[in-house]
């Protein structure tokens, strides 16, 4: 009996096989084989990229995301811009598909992908350049000031929301960063806009500037809060995907612009530019 034929191995899956390279570069990174899991990665979206339409899109871009990060923490900044600039390119083509044939969830997916993957893009081109000027509208504490007159001081950037519970949670963190770090030249400027009332009538961007107000007396903060004209400040800063995080050194220089939440890179980067 021949059983050659029998003894053919059926083609792993693209999304199985990008999976199981997201995996393995997972493990990598537990173990600090850094260079390892950049290979995997890479491997990964290479893989995906020539069978984009068989990778489901979440997947993409949490792949985009990851090897960003891991481009990153290999000092690889100018790899990590390129692939991500390539990876939005793709999104927002996935993204007008949606808007065009998609149900609700996959139309509101599809936005969100292409948002996150374009925010990182734009904070990745930040470092290490000089940190766009931040104009406000209103300021809830604190008197008024721009980057260039805190020249000489280290400046993080946090961009809010009333409605952002890990917003609120931050808010104690960083009045306790305020005590600990102000007396070595560290300003803290929280940042928001109106989301709610965005467009509306002025009855109710008094009431949401109300929600804002009670929110930051129940915090006690004591650093610099101020209200955005519009969208355009988070734009600049790629910071849609909030708590975002801009450390800006005395130079005046973006040394950090990602995720408010502890991240080993924003607190190095913090006490380098407070040392200097």
């Amino acid at each position: 009996m021949n059983t050659d034929a029998d003894l053919s191995v059926e083609p792993v899956k693209p999304q199985v096989l990008v999976t199981e390279l997201m995996g393995r570069a997972f493990e990598f990174r537990q173990t600090g084989n850094l260079n390892l899991a950049v290979e995997s990665l890479e491997q990964a979206i290479a893989e995906a990229r020539k069978t984009p339409f068989e990778i489901e899109f979440q997947t993409r871009i949490q792949l985009a995301m990851t090897l960003a990060d891991a481009y990153q923490s290999v000092s690889e900044i100018e790899k990590a811009r390129e692939m991500l600039i390539a990876e939005a390119a793709f999104a927002e083509k996935i993204s007008q598909v949606m808007k065009a044939t998609g149900t609700p969830p996959q139309k509101r997916a599809a936005t969100g992908g292409f948002l996150q993957v374009r925010d990182r893009s734009i904070q990745l081109s930040l470092l290490g350049n000089q940190a766009p000027e931040i104009s406000l509208k209103e300021w809830l504490v604190g008197e008024p000031t721009s980057l260039a007159e805190l020249r000489g001081r280290v400046v993080l950037l946090e961009f809010w929301a009333t409605w952002c519970k890990p917003c609120q949670e931050m808010f104690p963190k960083l009045n306790e960063l305020h005590q600990i770090e102000g007396p070595r030249g560290l300003e803290i400027i929280a940042l928001t806009r109106h989301y709610m009332a965005y467009g509306g009538t002025d009855e109710s961007k008094i009431e949401e500037r109300g929600l804002m107000l009670g929110m930051v007396n129940q915090h006690q903060v004591s650093f610099r809060v101020g209200i955005a004209d519009d969208e355009r400040l988070q734009a600049v800063f790629g910071a849609n995907g909030l708590p975002t995080i801009v450390l800006v050194d005395r130079h005046g220089i973006v040394r950090y612009a990602g995720p408010g939440e502890n991240v080993p890179v924003l607190n190095r980067e913090l006490q380098q530019s407070l040392s200097f």
